[in-house]
């Protein structure tokens, strides 16, 4: 639900600012992006290996239609750019957004303003990449409304946000790389283990076997079908992690992936 927000110019101006101010660096920004995606609907979403400037900063999915087999997942290429409330995006940004990938959607999320032609170029017509620009003064509303970061007044509130960059620091470093991905009852009841897009871009496309280890259980090595979608053979440990009970009940849970090597895996099942 949408709250009824009513702040002068001068107050909005003040939160976008100590907003921006909070992020000692734009690793950090991406980092809490990674958060907020998560809580607009997105899934997989996946920081990128931090490099220099001008790449996808972070990618994810949204789902296609749940339980059809034909549903298609939508991708999802996040440019995040903390930049000065004062600093202004450029038509140029858009178009090299645009031309980093091939086909999905773009968005370019910043605590800058957008210029109006950079605003144009994002609603030019591509159907195959469409662009959504996100500014300062709209991240922070969309945050004031579902209370990422905000207390209601709203008032900026330090340890909210903090609250919110705690939830990062586990799943996003420069040491490890995790991605999620619900496990769905149709999973549960096949014994698969759908691969989510960041852990198949990761491994070859020869690759017919990966080594997987389950919380603090030992590896093993599991086969991925021929269409590199899941592995499967893992009926033990949705028993032994409580995503199949006893008496038949499917419990889903997200299944989180760190990435330790090409071909070698640790997954943690966790509550919804």
């Amino acid at each position: 639900m949408r709250k009824n927000i009513d702040l002068s110019a001068d107050e909005y101006r003040e939160i976008v600012d100590n907003f921006y101010n909070y992020f000692e660096d734009g690793y950090k920004f991406e980092e809490f992006l990674k958060v907020y995606l998560e809580r607009i609907g997105l899934e997989e979403v996946f920081v990128t290996k931090k490099s220099g400037d001008g790449g996808i900063d972070l990618t994810a999915v949204r789902k296609g239609i749940g339980g059809l087999s034909n549903s298609v997942d939508e991708l999802f290429y996040i440019q995040a750019k903390r930049y000065s409330p004062e600093t202004t995006i450029s038509p140029e940004k858009i178009r090299a957004l645009r031309g980093s990938f091939r086909s999905g959607v773009g968005m370019f999320i910043t605590t800058g303003k957008v210029s109006d032609n950079a605003k144009v170029e994002a609603q030019k017509v591509d159907p195959s990449r469409p662009i959504i620009v996100v500014d300062g003064r709209e991240l922070v509303g969309s945050c004031i409304e579902k209370e990422i970061g905000f207390t209601f007044k709203p008032v900026f509130s330090k340890t909210a946000l903090d609250s919110v960059m705690k939830k990062t620091s586990a799943t996003v470093s420069d040491q490890e790389v995790t991605v999620e991905r619900i496990v769905t009852e149709n999973d549960i009841r096949a014994y698969i283990l759908v691969l989510p897009r960041a852990i198949k871009e990761r491994i070859s496309d020869d690759t017919a076997v990966i080594t997987i280890r389950f919380g603090d259980s030992s590896y093993k090595e599991y086969r991925i079908d021929a269409q590199r979608r899941y592995v499967g053979g893992i009926s033990k440990a949705y028993r032994d992690f409580g995503l199949r009970q006893p008496d038949g009940v499917f419990v889903s849970k997200r299944a989180v992936w760190h990435i330790e090597a090409v071909d070698k895996f640790t997954v943690e099942f966790k509550e919804l």
